[in-house]
């Protein structure tokens, strides 16, 4: 039998006679060929497959930085709105802070004009419907004077002037040299007084 070289026709002679059909052609298979597309088909495969992974990475990436813009816009979004509600709180209290020497110089005012009968009756019919106004137009804007008289002393919201004997108000407060005032339920000025001891 003489050796076939790969991709040659083989032709059964027998097969003919027995059957008489026509002869089928078969070639040899040639191993290096199968093998050579076996690989390409498994490196196909595996290619696709490395790009679908590409591609699930690359859209992770993509989630993980929206996920993180969205955030961060957050954030902003919070803290600006923050920044803004202090803006006004502070403009407001530096207002309010220039105003409070106003005030003191009215209440000293209205004290000098309780002592003389005359000047009481002109404080109470002019000047004093004028202070109280400012002070109901100030509350409507948030400010409230701290009330200080006959209270225990407390060191957050007084400030301790001097100390005088005075057994029945040992530990309280006995004078305000100077009212304290909270603007929106915070303390922007601390009283001045004088504790009893």
């Amino acid at each position: 039998m003489s050796k076939k070289k790969a991709n040659e026709p083989i032709v059964d002679d027998e097969l003919l006679e027995t059957t008489g059909a026509e002869p089928e052609e078969h070639t040899l298979a040639d191993p290096v060929e199968e093998e050579l597309e076996a690989q390409a088909e498994g490196n196909a495969d595996t290619e696709q497959e490395n790009i679908v992974a590409d591609l699930e990475k690359q859209l992770a990436e993509k989630d993980d930085r929206h996920l993180r813009l969205y955030a961060e816009f957050e954030n902003y979004k919070r803290r600006n709105q923050r920044e803004k509600l202090d803006l006004m709180e502070t403009a407001g209290r530096k207002t309010m802070m220039a105003l409070l020497p106003v005030l003191d110089d009215f209440d000293r005012a209205q004290k000098q004009a309780e002592s003389d009968e005359a000047t009481k009756q002109v404080w109470d019919s002019g000047v004093g419907l004028i202070v109280k106004k400012l002070y109901k137009s100030l509350e409507g804007q948030g400010l409230k004077p701290m009330a200080s008289n006959g209270e225990a002393f407390d060191a957050d919201l007084h400030e301790a002037i001097t100390e005088i004997p005075h057994p029945e108000m040992a530990g309280k407060v006995v004078d305000t040299t100077e009212k304290g005032y909270y603007l929106n339920g915070k303390i922007i000025r601390h009283a001045k007084v004088v504790v009893g001891k």
